[in-house]
């Protein structure tokens, strides 16, 4: 019963949505879909939490106030990235091309200056990943980043891509890893959604200094080993 109220909660708040702000989208500039964005995340997070879902954030002290980032997450549940979005409306976002595939979802992140990327096109992204820096330079906006390059279910792990490296050099930013365990109350992969306390956690900066293939996997093992931690808890509290 509470997994079906979320959902036709969740497909009828997001359709309404992106209908009544439709006209947003003939506004000049990103503005105005980055507050139709943003808007939708925060009621996103207010929804979860009505079906009894709480959302906490930990770390923020490792978030710098004084300079731009790449916050490299964790990527386990349909509601991530709003759940970052509900944080930080202004966040710019690395996303697959597979999200243009959604009606009017693609044109949103679109006009909301989303970086997009090829999941296929292997080293052939890098051009995608070259002009979004130069659109991030020019922005000065914090970036999200899945590394894993799409969802991966609870318990699973997915070898990063070297993307990020590549983002972090060309912008000369530090990259935050995120973890999180959203995908124990709201699992991709099922139709449910189970009560309790879900935890985004930012981890300590690294500086994108050493080679793609060390720094990458520094940050995967940091990602997953505290994904695991969160995991544990979260499961722990469920049982």
């Amino acid at each position: 019963m509470r997994a079906t109220l979320f959902h036709t909660g969740f497909w009828t708040l997001a359709g309404s949505l992106a209908l009544t702000c439709a006209p947003l989208l003939l506004w000049p500039g990103r503005q105005a879909a980055v507050w139709a964005i943003g808007a939708f995340s925060k009621l996103f997070r207010n929804w979860l939490h009505l079906c009894g879902v709480k959302l906490e954030y930990r770390g923020l002290e490792h978030i710098p106030s004084d300079q731009p980032v790449i916050f490299a997450a964790k990527h386990q549940s349909y509601g991530d990235g709003l759940c970052h979005l509900a944080r930080d409306p202004a966040l710019a976002y690395v996303i697959g091309d597979h999200m243009l595939r959604f009606p009017l979802v693609g044109l949103y992140l679109q006009r909301a200056g989303a970086v997009v990327v090829d999941n296929d096109a292997g080293r052939r992204a890098n051009g995608a990943l070259d002009n979004g820096a130069a659109q991030l330079t020019r922005d000065q906006r914090s970036a999200l980043i899945f590394p894993e390059g799409g969802l991966t279910p609870v318990g699973g792990e997915r070898r990063f891509r070297k993307g990020v490296h590549r983002l972090a050099q060309a912008l000369n930013r530090p990259v935050i890893p995120v973890a999180t365990n959203l995908g124990c109350f709201w699992p991709e992969q099922e139709k449910v959604l189970h009560p309790g306390t879900a935890v985004i956690e930012f981890l300590p900066p690294m500086a994108a200094d050493t080679d793609s293939r060390a720094f990458t996997g520094a940050l995967q093992q940091r990602v997953q080993d505290q994904t695991r931690t969160l995991e544990a808890e979260a499961l722990r509290k469920r049982s």
